[in-house]
């Protein structure tokens, strides 16, 4: 549980690669999510190569680390898989927080960067990886080995829960 309470987003990583091995333990932690129907929606886009981060990096405004990232994972919604948009999302997401997970288990930086629902940064992804109707690129997330303080926040807000 201490990698739920210590995660939190990196902005800035050390140039130094990711191993195969701790890149394999990140997508396998992705695919240990639900899913709506066990459907597993996800399709992953990885990355190293570095001129394709820095252009990558112009997806979003909010994106400009990626340029300093040695990894970047497009997380993709396979509508073939469920043709609810709205629920492949959600699917994603989890998986997407799997990965976020490990990689803080690995002592790995991450910093989830949002696309869905803008439609030109979905596109931009799309057209960049001439991906076919049926995947959607939902978002990016950039991974390295942090080169930052990590600042961990406690987010609690009891005033935000209710019993009954």
């Amino acid at each position: 549980m201490n990698s739920i309470y210590n995660r939190c987003s990196v902005r800035k990583f050390k140039q130094k690669s990711l191993e195969k091995s701790e890149i394999s333990q990140i997508l396998k932690a992705a695919f240990c999510a639900p899913s709506a129907r066990n459907a597993q929606p996800w399709y992953f886009i990885v990355t190293e190569d570095k001129e394709k981060l820095k252009e990558l990096s112009d997806f979003s405004p909010y994106a400009k680390l990626l340029a300093d990232a040695t990894l970047g994972i497009v997380v993709c919604a396979d509508t073939d898989c469920n043709p609810s948009l709205d629920y492949c999302q959600q699917d994603c997401a989890a998986a997407t927080q799997n990965m976020l997970i490990e990689a803080k288990e690995l002592n790995i930086g991450s910093c989830w960067l949002g696309g869905y629902p803008n439609e030109d940064r979905v596109q931009m992804l799309k057209t960049y990886f001439k991906l076919p109707e049926n995947i959607v690129p939902l978002w990016m997330v950039a991974f390295g080995y942090p080169d930052q303080e990590e600042e961990p926040k406690d987010k609690y807000k009891e005033s935000k829960v209710r019993y009954e």
